[in-house]
């Protein structure tokens, strides 16, 4: 499970994503659930029991920090659409 904190410099939109991605965990009652969608080659993977729940959920975890990492590259690249203005205390 990510506790980590979310990467310092975004956008409220962007910081918003990331909290999200953080807080996107593994279900061991639903392993069908993954941040990829129903297309992902990870799916698969998922549904092979031959993958502890632990495996999974490291699995998991990666894929949404990737994601993390993926957003705060977005923002920071001042080209997203998605960017709102930052705080004027952070702007800076």
């Amino acid at each position: 499970m990510l506790t980590g904190p979310i990467p310092t410099g975004l956008c409220p939109a962007h910081q918003d994503i990331a909290l999200k991605w953080r807080n996107n965990h593994y279900d061991r009652h639903d392993p069908s659930e993954w941040p990829c969608g129903m297309s992902s080659t990870f799916r698969v993977l998922l549904m092979d029991f031959r993958t502890s729940h632990e495996e999974r959920e490291q699995q998991f975890d990666e894929k949404n920090q990737q994601q993390i990492d993926l957003t705060a590259r977005i923002c920071r690249s001042g080209r997203s659409p998605q960017c709102t203005p930052r705080p004027a205390d952070e702007a800076a």
